[in-house]
């Protein structure tokens, strides 16, 4: 049972490896979305910077042009007033004043050449006389009529000289915003380049992520197919883990229960022999203190009676000496004799003192 728990162990440890490694694969995927979905964006801000400087700089283009527009404007004017007159000069005004209009009539020149008068500086005296001094053929011309149409060639002169004046002077702010208008296309240019350069970076940014999105799509969907051989693989190993914990929980239950029987058993006989040895040892114990004290009774009896016969041996030598001590020497023999029964008495009390425990070791060689 335990060896086929073992093999589907190993089996699910297959199956969970090849499960992480799937997961892995999901979670190195979404790092890299993430990556690339930071690279999309820096490279979408980077575009949206262009794309405003581009605007910017639109926007000054269209400046400048207007700029150019109105300060070219009158010199323009100028310009077209100063190519008008010199063409009248040597055209319509020369036709009128020789007579030779050729297929015209000198009315329509008059018409034509009108419009031009009333740029010039003339007083009204000699615009009213224009008309009718330029209409006359050359032969009914008077002085007044020559002195008028002089005087109206003169201005026309004056005027081209003016204009020219003025053309000249407005040159240099003329090439200044015609400089300023070119600086700016420049710059609109540089902007346009700027802002199609971030936008194929942007576009290859974007097929790049998507490229991992897809990438991620595929490792959930593979992971997603590979449940279901590993959702198998763990079934039959919790089969296998089940029947193993049912013969534990039934069969080894049993074991455990027979078990704490015996031991049971065994803890009372043990309990039992435990009882009797220390009842025993109570019983030799009363026996040593009942022994003993027996001993020290019979010692204590001893030391009594050889203390009584000592001293009665001492006082009848002590009597006998004191006899003997009178008859040899009188009364100083017999207090001689009197002394030295007392030290011998003196000397003896140690040696009785030392029988109780000569005694008692001899009690202990006997037992």
């Amino acid at each position: 049972m335990q060896a086929s728990l073992d093999a589907e162990n190993e089996k699910v440890a297959g199956s969970e490896a090849k499960k992480l490694e799937l997961e892995e694969n999901i979670h190195a995927a979404e790092a890299a979305l993430t990556k690339a979905q930071s690279v999309t964006a820096a490279h979408q801000t980077e575009l949206n910077l262009a794309c405003s400087a581009t605007q910017a700089a639109n926007a000054e283009l269209t400046q400048a042009r207007e700029a150019q527009k109105a300060g070219d404007a009158a010199q323009a004017v100028a310009q077209t007033d100063k190519e008008a007159l010199e063409a009248a000069l040597v055209g319509d005004l020369v036709k009128l004043k020789s007579g030779d209009v050729g297929d015209a009539t000198p009315d329509a020149l008059y018409q034509k050449l009108e419009p031009l008068l009333l740029k010039l500086d003339l007083d009204a005296s000699l615009r009213s006389a224009t008309k009718p001094a330029l209409l006359n053929t050359p032969e009914g011309r008077g002085l007044f009529d020559k002195t008028v149409i002089e005087e109206l060639e003169n201005s026309f002169t004056a005027k081209i000289e003016q204009l020219s004046n003025v053309l000249a002077d407005g040159q240099p702010a003329t090439d200044a915003r015609m400089a300023l208008v070119a600086e700016a296309e420049r710059k609109v240019a540089q902007a346009e380049a700027v802002q199609n350069s971030a936008a194929d970076v942007l576009a290859s940014a974007r097929s790049a992520q998507k490229e991992v999105q897809a990438t991620l799509k595929t490792a959930k969907a593979s992971l997603t197919e590979y449940k279901p051989e590993y959702r198998k693989a763990t079934e039959a190993r919790d089969q296998q883990q089940q029947q193993v914990q049912t013969f534990m929980d039934v069969s080894v239950a049993s074991f455990d229960m027979l078990n704490t029987k015996i031991s049971a058993k065994k803890k009372k006989a043990m309990a039992a022999a435990a009882a009797e040895a220390d009842a025993a040892a109570k019983a030799a114990t009363m026996a040593d203190e009942a022994a003993i004290a027996a001993t020290e009774t019979a010692i204590a009896e001893a030391a009594d009676t050889e203390q009584i016969l000592a001293t009665e041996e001492n006082e009848a030598a002590a009597i006998l000496a004191a006899e003997d001590a009178s008859r040899a020497d009188g009364m100083a023999a017999a207090n001689a004799a009197a002394k030295a029964a007392t030290e011998m008495s003196v000397e003896e009390a140690p040696k009785i003192a030392e029988a109780p425990a000569a005694l008692g070791t001899a009690a202990e060689l006997g037992a």
